[in-house]
């Protein structure tokens, strides 16, 4: 049998390009390593081409087309999208050069229309793209593949050898981001492809090579969710005509600062949807919970409403400050020609309906049966009806959450009312048999049959949503009469709720746990948590303790509640008063004023406390860590629909089953960052219980066998796991002293330790978040100290910049190169032992003790003195090994170089050595900026910014600064103006970078 022979680059590239003409593209031979010059003369032909009427029989002039690349080169991506997808011709306004022809719109990009004969669909290869004409060092390089369309590039694909990582592609496409060589025409291109033989990735463009996060470069699944890996199968469903026209126009918007493509799942389900609506079907869409189900209903939405005749109406049946859906539908819709209506009131729903305006109608069921009411009384009665106008338009009522099944009655009561209509539900969790209502009511027998399904076991495998970790805490203690214990699952009912003193210990230790444990959960306080109860009575009780231990010093979590009140009975009184008391609270610590929220303007609370807590909109996305809430009491709402990132714990005091605890658990695993690995849940009440019911949930909604494969193991599997990857580690470096030897071995030695470490890294991070772990106690178990840790991941610090730099570098002959296969920008950094802070805290006791060192004391102090010096000694060896040799040489100098201090109790070595580096840092920037004739003001902003986000946007700035006379006087020499300032700009750079680093 023959071996399969791998392609080279140019022969997989030459036979995807034939794929893709036999796909719906045409291959321009002509612009075979076409210049930006060419590329925007092809543009120009076909804009002449398709605006012969406007044109008035006079074609683009330089100077029009010039005008046109300048509105072109200043588009974001979004702002891109915003032009292509906005309405259903894209058009650039042009002034004629010729005053007599006026002002013209040009016909860019037909949204809808992709064999009206006006697109035109091209391929071009191996495009040029320049380097900037002002830096000398700014290479030019090459596209592999471009995709056109009427001469606009919105696609652009990078591809590899199959035995080179696909991560290279696209740490390639962000590189050549970073270098501004999508700028021009290119600053089109909607998606990115990365492709190899076995493997592509898609994702969307973003306004800097920052703003790209692989968690969302998306592998492309076939309708049943099964991976498509053959580079053909993929070409031949994603890229071909008239697919690639509609993932620009039709599966792409803006959320929020991004452009956003939607996952295969989505554009699967949208696709059947539409389907199922030609043939008049109804149906439903089981997503898993938090993957994206609102952008998909949305996506839904609009696409239907595009049609004049169609009404399309999005329904939730409660509450709309409890959902986000409407609001992310407006926001989603910011800037398109997409009309979301947010109805809060029945009259206002019907006099939306009375009028001509079109969009999408976002309300509750409620508020749509009430009207539906209305004008049925009114025919009652002989009259018109109040929606008489819509009755000729098909209605399409697009349900969230279609997993609660509270308003069977109303549904049936609208279906009656119109004569065309259909209906689709979205959930994670649908109504089964074994689940199924008072009424028998089921999601099918509501909606009709599943259209698709993308369960929480497809949604893993794809890294949409994260793991759980998952811990059973039993804290419940009771004695009978004869002084034995209770054990739980024998306890009364009204334990957990009562007002004993055994119910109030249980109560205490609940806090006392949460807190204990917070920094472990909360990764180091980096995201919040919600502690769920059985009654708004409960969640008062537990507020009321984590007040109490705030006020009296046992902890620092600032902690809010949230729930509904009862419009009746006994109970209302004490709810009521309980939430005007942490109202107070809440408006106290957040709008420094007792009386900002109160019950009648209840609901604005409600939506600061959700907002807060989610940390995802507007101003409450980048609020300080004094202005977040920690932890969250509910009894309901935020369990369901409560989209929050920043939200990794879910504690629970109450009893769930089937959906409702999905539901739930669901709220903590969004993906996030690498800090984020998994959703935390904590169950208090009835642990052994809540077990069982936790395994069948998942057992019944995403099949056989998931519990093990959605939950992480139990704490004794996971520390196995942990020796084991640190056994791997020792073997390959036996003393972790010796890591940072591996800084002069070969690479694939360097790779292999970066490799090994990786592992134990990411199993600290799991292991990290379990209540039971606690290094200093089980560092004999694990074969490894917090201290050597450190050791190793110094080295592996250092190690990856050596590696990385290398990977960077441009090979002469990429054919040739021997590429990386790795990535480990995953690794989370752990919280060392002994840090900077804890040297400079030694550091403060032994310069305050050389005074009574030099004056021979006691032998006492001596024997004190000479402790603090070698304790100082020997934390600033182990510092350096961690990877901090420079600074840890830096405090040795300080410490050192700082005059014996005779009495002074108020030394701080910490300020004292801030202030030191300080003044070196500046006197560093004084000396550079002599030498090169620049402002220290501008170069110190500029590294003030690279600090805080990478970046250098004020580079101009600086420039304008630059004397050219001053850099010559200090022996520089320079062709012209422009030749100095370039140089003395990209020697601001390095200095920054290195110079001004060790600061």
């Amino acid at each position: 049998m023959a071996l399969y022979k791998t392609k080279g680059e140019i022969p997989f590239e030459n036979e995807f390009i034939e794929t893709l003409c036999h796909n719906g593209w045409t291959y321009l031979s002509e612009l075979e390593n076409a210049t930006p010059k060419q590329l925007e003369n092809h543009f120009r032909k076909i804009l002449n081409q398709n605006n012969q009427d406007v044109l008035s029989g006079v074609d683009i002039t330089d100077k029009e087309m010039e005008d046109i690349m300048r509105f072109i080169s200043g588009l974001t991506p979004t702002d891109t999208n915003r032009f292509l997808t906005k309405g259903y011709v894209a058009e650039i306004n042009l002034t004629r050069e010729n005053p007599d022809f006026g002002k013209i719109q040009l016909r860019t990009f037909w949204r809808d229309a992709v064999a009206g004969g006006q697109m035109h669909y091209e391929i071009v290869k191996q495009a040029i793209r320049p380097g900037m004409e002002d830096k000398p060092d700014d290479p030019n390089r090459r596209f592999d593949v471009t995709l056109l369309f009427n001469g606009m590039p919105l696609i652009q694909i990078e591809e590899k050898k199959v035995d080179v990582s696909l991560k290279h592609a696209t740490n390639q496409i962000a590189k050549y981001k970073s270098e501004h060589k999508y700028d021009g025409l290119y600053s089109l291109v909607q998606i990115f492809v990365a492709l190899k033989e076995d493997a592509s990735r898609y994702f969307a463009n973003q306004k800097s090579e920052k703003s790209f996060n692989n968690k969302f470069f998306f592998e492309w699944l076939d309708s049943s969710n099964k991976a498509v890996r053959n580079w053909k199968q993929f070409t031949e469903e994603f890229l071909k005509i008239p697919m690639a026209h509609n993932i620009i126009s039709n599966f792409t918007l803006v959320n929020s600062e991004n452009l956003v493509v939607l996952r295969p799942y989505q554009i699967h389900a949208v696709e059947a949807i539409r389907n199922a609506f030609a043939q008049h079907k109804d149906g439903y869409v089981w997503h898993a919970t938090g993957s994206g189900k609102t952008m998909t209903a949305y996506k839904t939405a609009t696409l239907l409403q595009r049609d004049p005749g169609n009404q399309v109406i999005f329904l939730s049946d409660r509450k709309e400050l409890d959902s986000q859906s409407g609001k992310n539908f407006s926001m989603f819709s910011s800037g398109s020609d997409d009309n979301v209506f947010e109805i809060n009131s029945t009259n206002d729903l019907i006099r939306h309906f009375k009028s001509n305006k079109t969009g999408v109608i976002v309300t509750t069921i409620n508020k749509m049966k009430i009207a539906v009411d209305k004008h049925n009384a009114r025919i009652a009665e002989g009259k018109k009806g109040i929606l008489d106008k819509v009755m000729n338009q098909r209605l399409v009522f697009i349900v969230d959450e279609a997993h609660r099944s509270q308003f069977g009655e109303m549904q049936r009561v609208i279906k009656q009312a119109f004569p065309k209509q259909n209906w689709y539900g979205f959930t994670g969790t649908p109504i089964f048999e074994f689940n199924k209502t008072a009424q028998d009511q089921t999601t099918e027998t509501q909606f009709g049959p599943e259209l698709h399904q993308y369960n929480i076991g497809n949604a893993l495998n794809d890294g949409a949503i994260l793991k759980f970790n998952s811990e059973y805490v039993n804290l419940a203690q009771v004695t009978d009469q004869d002084n034995k214990e209770v054990e739980e699952p024998d306890l009364p009912d009204d334990f957990y709720d009562g007002d004993s003193e055994e119910s109030d210990k249980y109560r205490d230790k609940v806090v006392k746990w949460i807190i204990k444990n917070w920094q472990k959960k909360s990764v180091n306080g980096s995201f919040n948590a919600i502690l769920a109860t059985s009654s708004i009575r409960q969640a008062l009780k537990f507020y009321s303790i984590f007040k109490k231990k705030r006020d009296n010093g046992e902890s620092k979590l600032k902690v809010a509640i949230t729930y509904s009140l009862n419009e009746n009975g006994d109970a209302n009184q004490g709810q009521r008063e309980g939430l005007v008391e942490a109202m107070k609270d809440y408006s106290r610590q957040y709008t420094n004023s007792d009386s900002t929220f109160n019950l009648d303007n209840m609901n604005a609370y409600i939506e600061d406390v959700a907002k807060r807590s989610a940390r995802m909109e507007g101003q409450y996305r980048h609020i300080k860590p004094e202005e977040s809430i920690d932890l969250t009491i509910v009894v309901a709402r935020l369990l369901t629909g409560f989209d929050a990132q920043r939200l990794n714990t879910l504690y629970l005091d109450k009893l769930m089953e089937y959906q409702g605890l999905i539901q739930a658990y669901a709220r903590t695993n969004r993906v996030f960052d690498k800090n984020k690995s998994q959703g935390n849940i904590v169950v208090f009440r009835r642990p052994k219980m809540m077990e069982e019911r936790t395994k069948d949930a998942f057992e019944k909604y995403a099949g056989p066998g998931t519990f093990k494969k959605v939950f992480r193991p139990e704490f004794d599997q996971m520390q196995n796991e942990f020796h084991e990857e640190v056994d791997n580690l020792r073997n390959n470096v036996p003393q972790p002293e010796d890591a940072n030897d591996l800084q002069d071995a070969s690479q694939d030695d360097q790779i292999e330790f970066l490799t090994c470490f990786r592992s134990v890294a990411k199993k600290l991070q799991y292991i990290a978040s379990y209540s039971e772990f606690n290094w200093d106690q089980q560092a004999d178990e694990y074969g490894i100290t917090q201290e050597e840790y450190g050791y190793y991941q110094g080295a592996f610090e250092n190690i990856k910049a050596i590696v990385t730099e290398s990977q960077d570098e441009e090979p002469d002959d990429p054919e040739q190169q021997e590429l990386l296969n790795f990535d480990f920008e995953d690794v989370v950094i752990h919280e060392l032992v002994i840090d900077k802070e804890y040297v400079l805290t030694l550091a403060t006791k032994a310069i305050q003790t050389q005074h009574e060192f030099m004056e021979s004391q006691t032998e006492k102090d001596k024997q004190r003195t000479a402790d603090a010096q070698k304790k100082l000694e020997v934390a600033l060896e182990k510092y350096a090994k961690s990877g901090h040799s420079l600074t840890a040489e830096q405090i040795k100098n300080f410490v050192n170089e700082t005059p014996v201090l005779e009495g002074d109790k108020d030394f701080d070595a910490i300020s004292a050595f801030a202030i030191r580096q300080d003044c070196k840092k500046k006197r560093a920037i004084l000396d550079f900026c002599d030498e090169w004739g620049l402002d220290p003001d501008q170069l110190t902003r500029l590294n003030t910014e690279y600090v805080a986000n990478g970046k250098f946007d004020h580079e101009r700035d600086l420039r304008r600064t630059a004397d050219k006379t001053t850099a010559e006087m200090n022996g520089h020499v320079f062709k012209n103006v422009l030749q100095y300032k370039t140089a003395a700009t990209t020697a601001s750079k390095e200095f920054i970078k290195k110079e001004l680093a060790k600061y």
